[in-house]
């Protein structure tokens, strides 16, 4: 059995477990727009799916399909979700390999059917949702100006964050690296992180990445666009500083896919996204390839509503409670109800 499988007797078929799954849009606002390299968003597609039990018991979970980047997404993706949530009630769970090709479908049937078996309180039993421990996280600095990006950077510092990520590809390249050269002068303990969403090109790639080593930049997230397996690869060999993997995994759907691909590329490190990598099934599969294979490896926020975030954080803190985890986006939209984990000075808290 997998180290990372708490929970997933959830999504098989179980005879004592009956339930139905039901469906409402609930689309969240942005508090401002949200920019990367791939366009800025103001508004978010979002899902709720309720889980009913035939003893009584409720739970919640949420589908966000990311734009851009999630297969399953645009029009028609609410019919499609409530036709699955129907064949769901039928069948009566999920199987391991369901929905591979709709992971936020997959993320939030999972989320939903853990929160009915728990009533709707925290999805695992730890540290983190008793209370008793928090959970460390970057500080997310999201593209805007150069002087907003260095304000948002001394406000995350002031509140003891002790690495900083930072969105890049949209602003120019020299005016990038100035900043980045400027954060290192101003907090020189810090770690800084940055995360190009594949927006660079093979060509320009290498000697950007230098820059950056020398600027004292301690790690990218995808530099190129996925599927350039040869580029990707030989960047991994020549970088001078540790690569991570992210929108590469979306296509990576089974064992056996995830395998060639971490053959192929020789990752430094892997950043799952359950909502775009298999669902939590597919970021336990993720997570146990990974640690067998000694990568380092870590959870982000694909821009999921409090209810996924959330879970995304309960999970963490059961599988990884001293990973430093990219979950700094629970606080994104300004119309969202609080939910159980909230940011408490520089890590997040469940707090009801």
């Amino acid at each position: 059995m997998s180290p990372f499988s708490a929970g997933t007797e959830a999504f098989c078929a179980d005879p004592g477990f009956r339930f139905h799954l039901s469906v409402q849009a609930r689309p969240l606002q942005f508090r401002r727009p949200a920019r990367t390299s791939r366009g800025e968003l103001t508004t978010m597609q979002r899902y709720e799916i309720t889980a009913q039990t035939a003893d009584g018991r409720f739970g919640v979970g949420e589908a966000t399909p990311m734009p851009g980047l999630s297969a399953e997404g645009g029009a028609g993706y609410g019919r499609r979700l409530a036709a699955i949530c129907r064949a769901v009630n039928e069948l009566g769970g999920l199987a391991p390999d369901d929905l591979a090709d709709a992971p936020s479908m997959r993320f939030g049937i999972e989320t939903a059917l853990l929160s009915a078996r728990v009533n709707g309180r925290a999805l695992w039993d730890s540290p983190f949702s008793r209370g008793q421990a928090g959970l460390a996280i970057h500080h997310l600095v999201w593209m805007d100006s150069a002087a907003a990006m260095l304000e948002s950077m001394e406000e995350g510092v002031a509140r003891g964050f002790i690495c900083l990520k930072l969105k890049v590809g949209a602003l120019p390249w020299a005016e990038e690296l100035t900043l980045l050269r400027e954060v290192r002068r101003r907090f020189p303990a810090i770690e800084i992180r940055v995360d190009a969403n594949g927006a660079w090109t093979a060509a320009e790639a290498l000697p950007r990445l230098e820059a950056l080593a020398n600027a004292g930049v301690a790690l990218i997230e995808q530099p190129l666009r996925p599927r350039q397996t040869e580029a990707m690869a030989q960047l991994m060999a020549l970088s001078p500083l540790p690569i991570a993997l992210d929108e590469e995994l979306i296509t990576a759907r089974s064992p056996q896919q995830r395998d060639r691909l971490l053959d192929a590329l020789q990752p430094h490190a892997l950043v799952i996204k359950p909502s775009l990598h298999g669902g939590l099934s597919g970021a336990e599969d993720w997570a146990a390839i990974a640690t067998e294979r000694g990568i380092r490896w870590w959870i982000n926020s694909a821009l999921e509503g409090p209810i996924g975030h959330a879970a995304l954080a309960e999970w963490c803190g059961l599988h990884a409670p001293s990973t430093l985890q990219g979950l700094g986006t629970g606080q994104l939209y300004r119309d969202a109800a609080p939910g159980r984990v909230s940011l408490c000075g520089c890590e997040l808290r469940e707090t009801g």
